[in-house]
Parts: C-alpha cells; structure tokens; sequence
C-alpha cells in the first residue's frame, strides 16, 4: 500500500463526525503493503517441476468461495471530551493473515492457483488465461507469503465527545480447488489471500455501526468493541 492509500484512510477517519457508533474506511489490496516481501512470494521448498509442467495445461475450478472479514488489530479505549479530540493510542495487533496455497499435488506454481481464483472472484481483471502468459502487470493478491495490510498508523481526531477504540481489519478470500489436467489427473487444494484493507472507529458507549448500511464491518466493529471496550459495552451488542 502507498502512503497516499494511508492518507485517504486517515482522512477518511478525520473528516467523519462521529455520531454513530462506528465508522469504517477501506482500501484495496492491488496496491503493495503487507509485511510479506518479494522473496516470499514464490513459497518455499523445491517444487515436483516434471509434474507441475506435465499438467501446465491444467484447469483450475473453485468451490466453497467465502469471504470473511479478519480483524487484524484494536487500540485500548480513549476517552475524549466534549468538542472531541485526536486519538493517539496505537492499534495492537490481535491476529494475521498470509496468503497462501496448500496443494495436495504438483502445481505449476502457487501463484497460478491464485491468479486463477483473482480472476473467478473479480479480484484480478485479466484476459491472460495464466498468470505465465501475463506481461507488465502483477497484483498483491498473488504474492504468496505476504501478511496482509499494515496496521494504521498515525493520529485520528473524533468531533465528539465518547469513549473510542481504533481497529484495523481485512477483507479475505478463501476457497478450495480442484486442478485437472488434460489427461485427467486432479490436484485438490485450498488457497487463501486477502482484497481489502479496512479501518475504523468504535465509540464504546453506542451500537456499533459502519454507517454504510449495508452492515458489512459491523461483525467486525463489534468483535473490536468486545475486546476493547468490554462485552457489556453498548459497540459489543448487536
């Protein structure tokens, strides 16, 4: 992720008056951000090489797509006072994520495998039919080994009065395989990777809501709530 991505978070969270009890920003993963690094994006170990290209043809078909949100990290409670303020505590990591591919069998490379399921999910947009045969471009999602977004960093100012906790999560993919080859051998597997980066705030004394609607952070806020303001906190309760 570029500094700019950072800023448009940071921003995001400033400019939000916060009356409700949560509020979420986002940003996608096709920018480079997670701890993992290029050295890791080709996994580990020495691959089978004479049956991974024996099934270079191979198709790829996915099943059990889902799509659950990790939270990734929370800051302690802030009480801030009438007018509101800059939150300064930091956000304390609480869990990882790494992308990664788990094959029963030879593949041509684990980033095949993905680049296959960027492109199923609406991830990746690509009229290559292999990641092999891409020129020019390359996408986080890909790269094996990377952890995930930063934790966000920097100052948040609130415009009200409250009890606040900053969390950072992500949005995650993951979903089994089946790869056939033109003979007919099958490899199974299961692939996970990571889209969005999503960071928000808590206001421990109300009902936790992104203030997008459509309730898709509000799991989210509230397992940050549950851990930081307290499973009796109003932000923990649905």
């Amino acid at each position: 992720m570029s500094g700019g991505t950072g800023r448009v978070l940071a921003a995001c969270l400033t400019a939000v008056a916060l009356t409700a009890g949560a509020v979420g920003c986002t940003s996608g993963s096709g920018e480079r951000d997670g701890s993992g690094s290029a050295a890791d994006s080709r996994g580990g170990g020495a691959r089978p090489a004479a049956a991974a290209e024996a099934c270079a043809d191979g198709t790829f078909t996915w099943f059990n797509v889902v799509k659950p949100t990790r939270l990734l990290g929370v800051s302690e409670p802030e009480d801030v006072g009438k007018g509101g303020g800059r939150l300064t505590k930091k956000v304390q990591r609480v869990s990882t994520v790494e992308i990664s591919v788990r094959p029963e069998g030879a593949l041509p490379t684990p980033e095949e495998a993905l680049f296959s399921l960027g492109r199923e999910i609406g991830e990746i947009d690509s009229d290559a039919p292999t990641l092999k045969e891409v020129t020019g471009e390359s996408w986080s999602f890909t790269q094996v080994g990377n952890r995930g977004p930063r934790l966000r960093e920097g100052f948040t100012r609130v415009d009200g009065p409250g009890r606040f906790v900053q969390y950072s999560a992500v949005r995650t993919v993951e979903a089994d395989f089946r790869r056939t080859c033109a003979g007919g051998r099958t490899t199974l597997g299961h692939a996970e990777s990571w889209t969005v980066a999503v960071s928000g705030v808590v206001e421990c004394g109300t009902r936790a809501d992104d203030g997008t609607g459509d309730g898709t952070d509000d799991v989210t806020a509230r397992q940050a709530a549950r851990l930081a303001c307290g499973t009796d906190s109003a932000a923990a309760k649905p």
